[in-house]
């Protein structure tokens, strides 16, 4: 009986890669969770299913964040000028999006 071998998955690897050169670098990003959170810190360390966030690189207690909660990455120094549209103050309540129908009613 063969066992079968499932190949690894291109976007896991690179989703591997990009934390562990987070982790190498130990430069400060920003992590922004699916429920609008944003956390600065640096990636401490990282597996298959989370990683560890901390608020400097020899944080006692850092945050576990799981993976699937995670919708962006980007790097703290960088994006300055980007965070600043996306704050709560600056953007609109409501927006209304136009969203054509494909079906006329009955």
């Amino acid at each position: 009986m063969k066992k079968e071998i499932k190949a690894p998955r291109p976007s896991r690897k690179l989703q591997q890669l990009q934390f562990a050169a987070h982790s190498a670098s130990r430069a400060a990003v920003v992590v922004h969770l699916s429920n609008g959170t944003r956390l600065n810190g640096v990636v401490l360390a990282s597996d298959n299913y989370m990683i560890l966030l901390g608020r400097s690189a020899e944080d006692a207690t850092p945050t576990l964040i799981y993976k699937r909660a995670i919708t962006v990455v980007t790097p703290a120094h960088g994006a300055g000028e980007a965070t600043a549209m996306l704050d709560a103050e600056a953007s609109p309540d409501f927006v209304r999006l136009f969203i054509p129908r494909t079906r006329k009613r009955r």
